[in-house]
């Protein structure tokens, strides 16, 4: 699981009421898995960053990076560092190539673990963990 993928996720359980971010991760095991065609798309890849930048939950992040054994990211993303090619390189590869590959993550709401086995993690609620619908 890419921190980039961290960063969008949430327990939706009817506990956390729509407030269970961010996930704490409690590592097993992360991989940084370089893409092959790194360099080649330098310019998207940027261009990729720059984009994601103003959705991204930037104190989220610096937290997961950081349980990911990752502290290179600061505390606050400035406008210097937001325009810094040098800078936003390392941000894509922290986004994209840092994979959380076995660990837990926990709901800072309810305490409810959810774990990571291959990279994937297993979001699935038990029946009374969800509200009922009405069709």
């Amino acid at each position: 699981m890419r921190l980039l993928t961290h960063n969008t996720m949430r327990n939706n359980s009817k506990e956390a009421k729509g407030m269970g971010f961010p996930f704490k991760i409690t590592a097993a095991e992360v991989k940084v898995i370089d893409n092959p065609d790194a360099g080649a798309t330098e310019e998207r890849d940027i261009d990729f960053v720059k984009r994601m930048l103003p959705i991204l939950e930037w104190t989220a992040l610096v937290r997961a990076a950081s349980e990911c054994g990752i502290s290179s990211l600061p505390h606050t993303l400035t406008t210097d560092l937001a325009e810094s090619r040098p800078f936003l390189q390392a941000l894509y590869h922290i986004l994209m190539n840092v994979h959380l590959i076995k660990g837990m993550l926990t709901c800072p709401v309810t305490g409810r673990e959810f774990p990571v086995t291959n990279g994937v993690p297993n979001m699935m609620l038990e029946e009374d963990e969800c509200e009922r619908v009405r069709l």
